[in-house]
């Protein structure tokens, strides 16, 4: 059924006059009429008694004329419903990111999101690069941060900040002379598909250190909580490591390769449509500065 043409049938029964159902939507007379006529034929049945002086409804007219109401009035809700989503009172946002973006850089965001869209429903999903890249691929997440930077031509990558990365040790192992005997050290690193391993290998090969004796973890705190106890040395982003720094747990060791910074980087999928809410978080990205 032609919802343009119940409009029209529904204003004519409501002002039982063709032409003040004209007036109200601003069509011509001749056209309400037509739109009658089409809507009988296309119902094949007759919804008004054209032999009245005045527009009376048929019986059919008169049950469609209950229904019409309904549906039109459905309409205007869903319509409203819609327009909520738009101007961002309502709906849902799903983030994906690498999981220390995850932990530490998105946490203020989304409390800021939050008290200027209170009636979104946010969800954080936290992975390793890899992982996020996959789920944005499949549709599963609306905005993706990640840690390192995807090669994959589906995807388009784009870099959102940088963070300074740093060397750990444990107290006594720092206190060592430990630049020494460097090719023997065990390191604690990252899963396959982390960011953060990627950065990692890539600092140990400037190094020189090309086949390292390591130990895989999956996750930044877990490397602070093993080169705490002894285990090996670290390279984690300074963020995840200064609690511990400010404890004396681990200390900051110097590598003979300067200052280490990585890049963090926002994903999106070419030509899928984004949400208001997408869109509103994205914007909130942008502002944040290093």
């Amino acid at each position: 059924m032609n919802l343009h043409l119940l409009k029209i049938f529904v204003q004519a029964a409501q002002t039982q006059s063709f032409t003040k159902a004209a007036d109200a939507l601003e069509i011509t007379q001749p056209a309400v009429s037509k739109g009658v006529r089409e809507l009988e034929s296309q119902l094949d049945t007759v919804l008004f008694d054209r032999r009245a002086k005045q527009v009376k409804l048929t019986e059919a007219g008169e049950l469609l004329f209950q229904y019409g109401q309904s549906l039109l009035a459905i309409e205007k809700e869903a319509e409203e419903a819609l327009y909520s989503f738009n101007d961002l009172k309502r709906g849902s946002l799903t983030i994906g990111a690498s999981t220390t973006v995850a932990s530490y850089w998105l946490p203020p965001l989304i409390s800021a999101f939050r008290s200027k869209y209170p009636g979104i429903d946010i969800r954080l999903s936290g992975a390793n690069t890899e992982q996020i890249s996959r789920r944005l691929l499949a549709c599963e997440i609306d905005v993706a941060v990640v840690e390192g930077e995807v090669k994959d031509p589906r995807l388009e990558s784009r870099p959102w900040r940088e963070e300074e990365m740093v060397a750990i040790g444990a107290p006594q192992v720092v206190a060592q002379s430990w630049e020494d005997e460097i090719q023997s050290w065990t390191w604690v690193l990252r899963e396959m598909g982390s960011g953060s391993r990627a950065v990692s290998e890539r600092l140990l090969s400037n190094m020189g250190i090309r086949t390292p004796q390591f130990i895989e973890v999956n996750s930044n705190e877990a490397i602070v909580q093993m080169v705490a106890n002894g285990v090996g040395l670290g390279i984690v982003p300074r963020i995840c490591a200064r609690d511990q720094i400010a404890l004396g747990r681990v200390q900051r060791i110097s590598l003979p390769i300067g200052q280490m910074k990585r890049t963090l980087y926002r994903l999106r999928l070419p030509l899928r449509p984004v949400s208001a809410a997408a869109l509103a978080f994205e914007g909130m990205l942008g502002t944040q500065t290093a």
